[in-house]
């Protein structure tokens, strides 16, 4: 069992982050000590790993909270990796659109 600075330290993400995670329910409840201080197993790390790729990614909130809560940690690299595949297919979408109007414009300043 870890403390929030343990968690905070091997998940790599500040513990104002977490407890702001778990406020939006972004991650499941974390269980609580006879002292009320929350304390995370290897499970909760691996959410929270997780969770801290997928926003590198640039991956939404919201996007992330969908992803989650599809997870079936026992299976999560098939999980993971499929969730990932989607999330390249949109960014693949977003480079398409941004070269786009990159087109555009360098159209516009030759004229």
């Amino acid at each position: 069992m870890y403390s929030i600075q343990q968690a905070s330290q091997l998940a790599q993400i500040p513990s104002s982050t977490i407890r702001y995670y778990e406020k939006i329910t972004l991650i499941p409840p974390i269980k609580r000590n006879k002292q009320e201080h929350r304390t995370f197993d290897d499970k909760d790390i691996e959410i929270l790993n997780l969770i801290r790729c997928f926003r590198h990614l640039g991956m939404s909130i919201e996007d992330i909270r969908a992803s989650i809560s599809t997870i079936n940690l026992e299976h999560d690299e098939m999980n993971t990796k499929a969730i990932l595949f989607q999330h390249k297919k949109k960014l693949e979408e977003q480079i398409g659109i941004l070269n786009a109007y990159i087109d555009e414009i360098e159209k516009k300043i030759v004229s």
